[in-house]
């Protein structure tokens, strides 16, 4: 069984997100059978920001992934109530390996200008060897700036690039929308843009 972790804080998961993950699914390298996305609880890289609390977010990706077929929603980071600890990416790809069997195969996928960063992720050599890692393309980040950034000594033969049809949509374009009144469709699926207005998120 091949899967893929495509993680991070979503908030809210948009169709950037989405068209991301269908290109990853039907790339013919990486015969995926399923893509999960994992919420953070607790991103480690964005402890000084503001952050839409874990169960908005969480439900806002079951509904956008409602009808998809292959795509699932984990809460493997979601923290212990009352005990909150930060969300590794390594700790994350070693607990799903542990439910894989030895001929399975395990792909990350994260952005190019997420991965320029990677150096100070936790253990970013060991993570180059637990998973294979998909970059995708991000705005103002090409392919080989992204390669430059690479952990001395890494699996580079585990790590795959690819160009996709992503939107260039962020938090703070759907927070400029909500403020402004303007339809949340063409940003984040008709549910989740619901269910924005319905809670009062971004505002």
């Amino acid at each position: 069984m091949n899967i893929a972790l495509f993680g991070g804080t979503f908030d809210p998961v948009h169709k950037g997100h989405l068209a991301v993950a269908r290109a990853v699914m039907a790339d013919p390298r990486f015969k995926l059978e399923r893509i999960y996305f994992i919420p953070a609880d607790w991103p480690p890289h964005k402890q000084q920001h503001e952050i839409t609390p874990y169960i908005h977010r969480y439900a806002m990706l079951e509904l956008a992934l409602e009808q998809e077929a292959f795509f699932t929603v984990s809460e493997i980071e979601a923290c212990t109530p009352g005990k909150p600890q930060p969300n590794y990416s390594i700790d994350t790809v070693r607990r799903f390996r542990e439910t894989l069997g030895a001929g399975d195969l395990l792909y990350f996928i994260v952005g190019a200008d997420a991965f320029q960063q990677i150096r100070s992720w936790r253990e970013p050599e060991a993570l180059l060897l637990e998973a294979r890692v998909i970059v995708v393309n991000r705005p103002g980040v090409t392919i080989a700036e992204a390669m430059k950034a690479a952990p001395e000594g890494a699996r580079l033969d585990h790590v795959y690039f690819i160009e996709t049809v992503a939107q260039d949509i962020s938090s703070s374009a759907i927070r400029d929308a909500v403020a402004k009144r303007r339809p949340l469709e063409d940003l984040v699926d008709p549910l989740v843009a619901e269910y924005i207005r319905k809670h009062g998120l971004y505002v």
